[in-house]
């Protein structure tokens, strides 16, 4: 249950004409079932594997792939771009042409390379030894799950109109270090890409684990910082706001570890690049379904098969996706320079840059500062501040718009704090931090 404050400016904001939850009632689960099988058909998807073959090897699992995206893109009037990014790349030492496959949904305030949201899959699978690309590798929840729940993202989202970017990002290399991921993260970084935020989905398919423990309902979210601190972190609390908000029946379990110990994910790439991202994973995995060959010993089924993966899970892991990224692309781009003035005081004072946009872009309706206990895990307190700005002057002589507010009563020796920007739709980017937090 949301605090009381929190409550307040939810039930404010639930206004007509929000499409975010007809959008998840389009959500079907036997769309992102059915597109797992089909990855499986392929035999394997091992990054080294048969790339001529139209029935078998990762070169069939790409071309279906892309082919996917242009029936959405079509289904869209063109909307939705259908684009690849081929490149060689060192893959366990052997010399390889990888392809990521995306969809680019342009948005109405951002320009190419403006605000952007991307969500990913990674469509390679793999056996027990690591340079086997011939075996059974099915990879029907490692990552047929992650790759399904972002076609189904696109087609339940491409037919609407956001204010920023989303990218719908399938990609190899992943069991072989990050290498499709790291590939895109390059080129955003190369062309100054704006991008606020990247969720990536892996390993999203299942509800029952190797000790038993059986959970339909928890996602479990991670992300990195290298202090308290980070964007990243910052993202993944606001995935969990848009959750609560909008699907009732998740769970939204926040890590705050960079990973699963010991192991990593794509979203690292995106994280060691500025980038805001976060890794979505099932509850509970089962160890003796990833990355083993297809076998059976004393009665236990080893392997990545499709019949550990449940439909209801990926459309339920499908719905946490598509209510955050919506969210964050309808909201106003998140405020900046964000300085907090609190020090011998029983009062803390914010004053912050105003959300940007293309030349087009619809200012914020209004702000949020926001504050929690610095034990709490998610923000528990939110007070609107108007969106009215005033000019200041640096030390520098520098001139600037800002925008100032003020939480009466709240000490920051005890309190983080932060502010969003909201839209007239009540939708919320994600937190911005001061300097000094």
């Amino acid at each position: 249950m949301l605090p009381a404050p929190l409550m307040a400016l939810v039930a404010a904001a639930a206004l007509q004409g929000d499409p975010i939850p007809r959008m998840l009632e389009r959500v079907d689960p036997e769309r992102p079932m059915e597109d797992v099988e089909t990855l499986v058909s392929f035999h394997t998807r091992h990054t080294l594997s048969e790339t001529e073959s139209d029935e078998r090897g990762i070169g069939a699992a790409r071309r279906w792939l892309k082919s996917e995206l242009q029936a959405i893109s079509e289904s869209t009037g063109g909307r939705l771009e259908v684009r690849e990014q081929r490149f060689m790349a060192s893959v366990m030492r052997r010399q390889a042409e990888l392809v990521n496959v995306y969809g680019f949904l342009p948005g109405t305030e951002a320009g190419p390379t403006g605000r952007t949201y991307v969500v990913s899959g990674h469509y390679d699978s793999r056996v027990r030894r690591g340079l086997d690309a011939e075996s059974f590798a099915p990879g029907a929840n490692d990552d047929g799950s992650g790759t399904a729940v972002v076609l189904e993202l696109a087609r339940i989202m491409a037919s609407e109109t956001y204010r920023a970017n989303l990218v719908f990002l399938l990609v190899p290399g992943e069991e072989q270090g990050l290498i499709g991921e790291k590939h895109f993260a390059e080129v955003a970084e190369e062309a100054d890409w704006d991008i606020d935020g990247m969720f990536t989905n892996d390993i999203v398919g299942g509800v029952e684990g190797g000790n038993g423990v059986r959970d339909t309902t928890t996602v479990r979210c991670y992300s990195q910082a290298e202090g308290m601190h980070s964007t990243s972190r910052e993202l993944a609390r606001a995935l969990a706001a848009s959750a609560e908000r909008y699907v009732e029946d998740a769970r939204i379990k926040l890590v705050f570890r960079p990973d699963r110990f010991g192991r990593g994910g794509d979203h690292q790439a995106f994280h060691a690049k500025g980038f805001p991202a976060l890794r979505l994973t099932e509850a509970n995995e089962h160890y003796a379904r990833q990355h083993e060959d297809v076998r059976e010993e004393n009665g236990v089924v080893y392997g990545d098969l499709p019949e550990f993966v449940s439909a209801d899970y990926m459309a339920l892991v499908t719905r946490v996706n598509a209510a955050a990224l919506a969210e964050l692309a309808l909201a106003p781009a998140p405020p900046s320079r964000v300085r907090m003035r609190a020090a011998v005081s029983y009062n803390t004072q914010l004053g912050w840059s105003p959300s940007k946009g293309g030349p087009d872009a619809e200012a914020p309706a209004h702000y949020e500062i926001v504050w929690r206990d610095t034990t709490a895990a998610t923000w528990t307190d939110a007070t609107k501040v108007e969106a009215r700005t005033r000019e200041a002057v640096s030390r520098s002589g520098e001139k600037r718009a800002i925008v100032q507010g003020a939480v009466l009563g709240v000490t920051a020796d005890t309190n983080f704090f932060g502010v969003r920007a909201v839209s007239a739709s009540g939708h919320r980017s994600r937190v911005v931090l001061p300097d000094r937090p």
